[in-house]
């Protein structure tokens, strides 16, 4: 899962194992450990909230999706849910390959609608 932060929204992009892991139990999670020894935990769950939204701790950022438009979205072929809480704008994403180089991961990202079929 990756996590992109600016100063007006919150961006998670997720990969396949991911996406099932968070159709299968309702909650996904990532933890970032600096070399200072602290850690960031970003997740992404699905919750009774009518509209995408997004929360932050000390060391905890949370989005949460409605069940019903996350649980479409990781079944389905959308891309992603998207969202606002005012000017605050929030992204979940489902992880394509790149079509550049190649990424060791890129078994768990889905195929780019981008990339060139021959």
């Amino acid at each position: 899962m990756k996590l992109r932060l600016n100063e007006s929204s919150v961006r998670i992009r997720v990969k396949r194992s991911e996406v099932q892991r968070f159709a299968e139990s309702g909650t996904v999670s990532e933890c970032l450990r600096f070399p200072d020894g602290h850690t960031l935990t970003f997740s992404l769950v699905s919750a009774d909230v009518q509209q995408p939204a997004a929360s932050c701790s000390s060391d905890r950022v949370e989005v949460r999706l409605p069940r019903v438009a996350g649980s479409r979205w990781a079944a389905g072929n959308e891309v992603g849910v998207y969202g606002r809480d005012g000017e605050f704008e929030i992204l979940v994403e489902k992880d394509f390959r790149r079509t550049s180089l190649p990424s060791p991961d890129d078994d768990d990202r889905y195929p780019n609608p981008r990339s060139r079929v021959d």
